[in-house]
């Protein structure tokens, strides 16, 4: 995962709606690399499918102790 993808998931942890909307857009690559580019952030096919595979992986209580710095979790 590219530093400009990682950085722009940690933005948005703090607008849970955005995060959520990336989420639902997950099973369509193409849709998902629109709507990130529509948002300033370029990703590419391989890194939403890494993104589908560690979001079937972690919690939505992992990622936000990731996104906190907590980690591994307590």
């Amino acid at each position: 995962m590219s530093a400009e993808l990682k950085s722009f998931l940690l933005t948005l942890t703090t607008r849970p709606e955005l995060l959520e909307e990336l989420r639902s857009l997950l099973q369509d690559p193409e849709a998902a690399i629109r709507w990130a580019g529509e948002r300033g952030c370029h990703v590419t096919p391989d890194e939403i499918a890494e993104m589908r595979e560690s979001e079937q992986d972690l919690s939505d209580d992992d990622l936000e102790q990731a996104a906190g710095g907590a980690w591994p979790p307590p």
